[in-house]
Formats: structure tokens, sequence, C-alpha cells
């Protein structure tokens, strides 16, 4: 006798849940266990959960999706196959895969600052020994796991604005939460808030920044990258090392989490991790504050956009005699002007190329040297005028 086509007991997937946690909630439908609905119901070898979240074969995928009437790319997405190439540029470690996913960007520190290392059969996100996380809220009221919980993409539940904690054991079978006490702290505003962005990333496939929304893959390589800047060695960072270590003042953790050595953030344990989480949205808080020097190229992403005083195109009025027989300003009133004039084009400067490429034009009027440039251009460093805004470029010509 044949079994049926469809199952008739399929309970729907929870948004982002594994395909493990899912194939589980079908199997208890039955009465039995994961393996054996595999064996029993699709005639497949036993997979263990690390197996079937990562890259199950692709006929099983295909029969699952047959047996439940699921739309095939809504059973890929449970996977993190399902995921390249947003979350993953692919599943196979390559030569260059760790240059290529976090080097593209940069947010606090200019390009080719970092070294740009190479670790053997390195993939983003992918933490070299399971991980069983959740959110106690989400697991008190089901036993459903989602597939992003095993990667330290995110450090809180944005649902119920909590920490995620480590467990072990297998929900609903048995659950133990091994998180120490001492680590039940509050969860920062900060934190939280990257969180949500993470989680939109995920959920609608783009995230509101606070200059334009971003595709999810570029806001992944965006944390990845910030992640990576964060660890960098302490010789690297320059005049900016004082920036990166309030950074970390501000997050209460130890400089680079405590790092000695280089090591890629996904081998890292996760309290590690869950401080350079943290560090990161302490930076783009700050950034976005515009009270943290940032002078990566992609730093703008997290930066509002430049106020702009446009008029509503009313013509202005004509001056009045009354306007002319007004009281000529004193050489004070007109000295302080002209400050004022000065610190609001130097504050533009900070945030928009153009404005710092004509504020730079204007300084160098008159400068018959290159020592004279060269110091013109070291006081932008101190006035925090990103050099990199001078090297844009504007109808396919360099700035400067």
């Amino acid at each position: 006798m044949r079994p049926p086509e469809r199952w008739p007991l399929h309970p729907a997937p929870a948004e982002t849940e594994s395909l493990s946690s899912w194939l589980r909630r079908i199997a208890a439908g039955y009465g039995l266990h994961s393996y054996e609905l595999l064996e029993h119901g699709l005639g497949h070898r036993e997979l263990s959960d690390p197996e079937l979240d990562l890259d199950p074969p692709t006929h099983l995928l295909e029969e699952l999706a047959r047996r439940t009437g699921l739309d095939q790319h809504r059973v890929d997405a449970m996977t993190m196959a399902g995921w390249v190439p947003w979350l993953f540029d692919s599943l196979v470690p390559a030569p260059g895969a760790y240059e290529t996913y976090v080097h593209q960007l940069s947010v606090l520190l200019p390009p080719k600052r970092r070294n740009i290392y190479a670790p053997r059969k390195w993939r983003p996100w992918l933490p070299g020994t399971g991980a069983r996380r959740g959110c106690p809220d989400c697991l008190e009221s089901s036993p459903t796991v989602l597939l992003f919980w095993q990667l330290p993409v995110m450090a809180s539940c944005p649902v119920h604005g909590r920490r995620l904690e480590i467990y072990e054991g297998r929900p609903a079978d048995y659950i133990l939460w091994t998180t120490p006490a001492h680590d039940q702290r509050a969860l920062p505003e900060s934190l939280s808030l990257m969180d949500r962005r993470t989680w939109q990333a995920i959920t609608t496939g783009s995230v509101d920044l606070p200059r334009y929304p971003v595709h999810a893959g570029i806001w992944f390589r965006l944390l990845r990258t910030l992640l990576d800047e964060l660890t960098t060695a302490q010789g690297r960072y320059g005049r900016q090392l004082d920036d990166v270590r309030r950074v970390w003042e501000h997050c209460g953790h130890p400089f680079r989490a405590g790092l000695y050595s280089w090591q890629p953030f996904e081998t890292l344990h996760w309290t590690a991790q869950q401080q350079l989480l943290e560090a990161a949205a302490v930076a783009m808080e700050l950034i976005e504050a515009g009270s943290l020097t940032a002078r990566g190229t992609s730093a703008h992403l997290l930066r509002p956009e430049p106020s702009s005083n446009i008029g509503d195109g009313t013509r202005p009025a004509p001056l009045t005699a009354t306007a002319d027989a007004q009281e000529k300003p004193t050489l004070d009133v007109l000295w302080k002007r002209a400050l004022d004039s000065l610190d609001a084009a130097i504050a533009a400067a900070k945030e928009d190329p153009v404005v710092a490429k004509q504020l730079f034009d204007v300084a160098r009027y008159g400068l018959r040297n290159e020592e004279s440039v060269r110091a013109l251009r070291e006081t932008f460093v101190e006035l925090q005028i990103p050099l990199d805004f001078l090297s844009q470029t504007k109808d396919q010509q360099p700035f400067a």
C-alpha cells in the first residue's frame, strides 16, 4: 500500500523557523520522532539537526514541499542554503571569501586600513560548534526553534525585547537554561535597535537606515564589517584610537572584547560575541548621533540626511526704505556672522563630500606650494573632515 501523497497533518512553519524544528513538530503530530518521519514517511536516512538546517539534499526539500503543499521557496528558506546569496556568498569555503565579504565595505576606518586575514574554511556567521540559543519567552509559548537563533547575528529577541540565552535539551521534550545568573543584564536600547534592524532584514529583505533603506545583503555585510573593525589590531586605528576606546567604555566591556590576538568573530565564545555585538550597536548609535568619527566609505548610511534649507519658491521681498534705513551692523557683528558661517560649513563638510570639496577649494585659494596644501589637508583632519571626501568623483573626474 502506497503512503498518501499529501500528509494530512502538517502544521504551518513559523516565520524563520528552522527545518529541524518544523520536522519535529510535524512528526509529533503522528506520535513520531523526526528521524522516524524521515525513515518511514520519506524513506530517507536519519539526519542530525545541523545537517537538516545547513544544507540538506535538494530532493528531500522537494519531497517535503510536495508532501505538505508548501511553496518550495518557503521550504528552502528554513535552511542556511536558502539564504545564499543574501546572508552568505556561498556555503562552500573558498580562498578570498573573508576579504570579499568583510572588506568590500568600511564603516569606522578608511578602506585598506585593516589587515586582511584569510582564515581557513571560513564562512560568515556560521559558528564552529553548534549553539542552542533561544528566547525563553518564545520557547515557553511554543517549541518552535528559529533558524537565526543558531547564528551570532543577533543577541536579543525583537519580539519580547530580552536577550537570547543558551540552553540544553530539545524543545518541547526537555530544556534547561544554562545562562549564568550574572549574565541577566538589562538590554541596551542601542542593541535592541540594531537587532530590530537585523530582524527587519530577515523578515522583509531590507533595512530602514537613517539615510535610506538598504538591501538585507548590504546590512549583513555592513554589520560583519563593523565587527571586524572593532577587533582590528590597536595599531591600525591611528588617530581614531580614542574614538574606538570610547565605544568600548560606553558599553562597559574590555577593549576588543578582551582579545589579545585576532580571531574570526565566528570562532569566539558567545560571551565575546555578545560584547562585540553590543559594541557594534553603540558605534552605530554614536555615528548616527554625529558624536563618533567614522571614515569608512559606507559610514554615511548610518548618518541622517544632511538638512538642506530649500526655499518654497517664494520670491524674496524687495528691500524697503525701512530696511535701508536700518542701522549698519558693527564689525563685531559681521565677524561673528562670518565665524558662524564657517562653523556651519565645517559641520556640513563632515557629512557631505561636495561641501567638503567646495570648502577645500576655497581654503586652497592662494596656496602656491605642496607644503601649504599638505598643511591644509592636516587642518581638515584636525577638523574631522574625512579626506576621503576629497577623493570622491564627480562626472568621472577626481575631486582632488
